[in-house]
């Protein structure tokens, strides 16, 4: 039986969640400092911008103590200034935020081919999801339709072009559920051009086991 696509995305939700947790634990404790270091006066700067960011949210907070018109006033004269004296700190911090991007977009990718690769597209996600791989299922394929047709698809988009990629991902996955729910052999192009399908594999009772 086709593995639908709620749970073909749930394993995908699955893959990516652990990825993120792993790369997010890598920054901690090894990419951040490293990259703060890479900024001179990295605290300096970071502990000014906290105080424009906490001076703010005190400010704003006053202002909802007067009337409508007096507080919609104060608002944006506060949220206008803050934005001038965070701007200065922002461009400051451009180079840290930017490279904090990348480290998180890179660590992705490499994490998700060591993970696709290594256990030949049978993802933790599919395991708890009981989705097997069927067809001419071999490395280069499966790299075809985990790698270059899905994550790396999507990441490489992530980073060519922000505003390209809010665009395309949606169509992508509203393409793949039409395809999923409608097509006659429920595939995605992707299947089509890897001849890898998601079967659903039910897990055997225990009483079936014997």
């Amino acid at each position: 039986m086709r593995a639908g696509y709620l749970r073909r995305a749930l394993s995908a939700l699955i893959d990516l969640s652990l990825v993120i947790l792993i790369v997010y634990l890598a920054f901690i404790s090894l990419g951040r400092p490293i990259l703060q270091n890479r900024v001179e006066h990295y605290d300096v700067i970071n502990s000014n911008l906290q105080e424009v960011i906490d001076v703010k949210n005190a400010n704003l907070e006053s202002a909802n103590n007067e009337e409508i018109e007096e507080r919609n006033n104060q608002i944006s004269v506060i949220n206008h200034l803050s934005s001038i004296d965070q701007r200065v700190y922002d461009e400051l911090l451009y180079d840290y935020y930017s490279n904090m991007i990348s480290f998180y977009l890179i660590g992705i990718s490499i994490l998700l081919i060591i993970i696709v690769v290594a256990l030949k597209g049978i993802t933790p996600g599919r395991r708890l999801m009981h989705i097997e791989l069927v067809g001419n299922v071999n490395t280069a394929n499966i790299i075809i339709h985990d790698l270059l047709l899905k994550y790396i698809f999507i990441i490489g988009l992530i980073m060519f072009n922000l505003f390209y990629a809010f665009i395309i991902i949606p169509i992508y996955f509203i393409l793949d559920l039409f395809l999923i729910i409608l097509s006659k052999n429920k595939t995605t192009i992707r299947d089509n051009l890897s001849k890898i399908t998601l079967n659903y594999k039910p897990k055997k009772s225990i009483e079936n086991q014997f």
